[in-house]
């Protein structure tokens, strides 16, 4: 089996994958435990979704790691908490526009990989340009060109991207080459049997993600009727022939935030990365405890709760609270407030 990263930029392979691909809608799902047993496989490339602790599909991420696959090669435009497999031979390398929890700070394992040379990172990239390479996958071309990365140490240092100059105008550009991860999990708000994905908030790459990929996993937090899909079709980012499977899972995205819906437990990840992850033996034993010794996300965020000496229900109240009042009540992104009683349905009809 060839090594990832010679699939990563193989426009004849992803042609060949996506025409063997049925487009017909089919029931596609099934547990998340079966999915990741499926579908990721020992060295597959995968790119991450959201935007860091945001639509994040950390329940598969989790998964991923009980089921100890390993030799994985990450995407991060950005990475947040799921950096942290390679110290458990997760992940072997690496391709990087962003990794970190912003004010939350630094990943510590996944910097102790890059210090120690266990963690190889093959290609570093802006934020744009790898945004453009999964959109040229997603136009289906070979290459975009662009100015961005031009004059920085970026093009010295990925072996990837190229500079040639315009023909039109005789100015410099940006080659940036198409790029097909060969997996990618997608954690929606709604989506029906087929794949058919909706989101409330920002898409970032999603779109472009789900179609560059060779296999797809879409997480959500409901399983809807197609018919509502139909309804509100202005909010389906993800078009499910491109989707192999679709996974029901509430809270998919804790500890990150799902817009609308619940808000990110900030204080359980500032603990984890500032505290928790800044030894090796404190990550394992983090690791031992809430990922391999839970058996699956539901025990997981219940151990966690219980941490805090609440209630798993009246714990994930409070996160859904501060998602409510921050999305719909005018109080700012930051979770300030959180003191009104709220229902989904409520929620509902100012999104959609």
């Amino acid at each position: 089996m060839s090594h990832a990263n010679e699939r990563l930029f193989d426009h004849q392979l992803a042609r060949e994958v996506k025409l063997r691909k049925s487009r017909a809608e089919k029931d596609k799902r099934m547990p998340l435990k079966d999915a990741v047993a499926e579908f990721v496989q020992d060295g597959d490339s995968i790119v991450e979704t959201g935007f860091a602790y945001v639509r994040g599909p950390m329940a598969a991420f989790w998964e991923i790691g009980r089921q100890r696959k390993k030799d994985l090669v990450g995407i991060f435009t950005p990475g947040g908490m799921n950096t942290a497999w390679h110290e458990f031979g997760g992940m072997e390398g690496c391709h990087v526009a962003y990794v970190g929890v912003e004010m939350r700070g630094l990943i510590s394992p996944f910097r102790r990989g890059v210090q120690n040379g266990t963690l190889k990172v093959y290609s570093e990239w802006s934020h744009g340009g790898l945004a453009l390479s999964l959109l040229a996958a997603e136009k289906g071309v070979n290459y975009v060109a662009c100015k961005s990365m031009l004059g920085t140490d970026i093009m010295k240092t990925n072996p990837y991207i190229k500079e040639a100059e315009d023909p039109f105008t005789g100015e410099p550009v940006c080659l940036v080459p198409a790029m097909y991860p060969d997996v990618a999990i997608i954690h929606v708000h709604h989506a029906d049997k087929f794949g058919n994905g909706r989101i409330w908030g920002p898409a970032v790459n999603d779109t472009s993600i789900c179609i560059a990929a060779h296999k797809v996993i879409v997480t959500c937090e409901r399983i809807v009727d197609t018919l509502d899909i139909r309804t509100n079709p202005y909010q389906v980012i993800v078009p499910h022939y491109c989707v192999d499977a679709v996974c029901e899972v509430p809270y998919g995205a804790y500890p990150g935030d799902m817009p609308g819906m619940y808000y990110f437990d900030r204080r359980l990840q500032e603990r984890v990365v500032r505290v928790e992850w800044k030894t090796a033996e404190s990550t394992r034993e983090w690791y031992e405890k809430y990922i391999l010794g839970t058996k699956d996300h539901f025990e997981m965020i219940q151990l966690i709760a219980e941490d805090e000496g609440m209630n798993v229900i009246d714990y994930l109240k409070k996160l859904e609270q501060l998602a409510c009042d921050a999305s719909f009540y005018g109080l700012g992104t930051w979770g300030i407030g959180g003191e009104r009683e709220w229902k989904y349905e409520e929620v509902a009809k100012r999104a959609i």
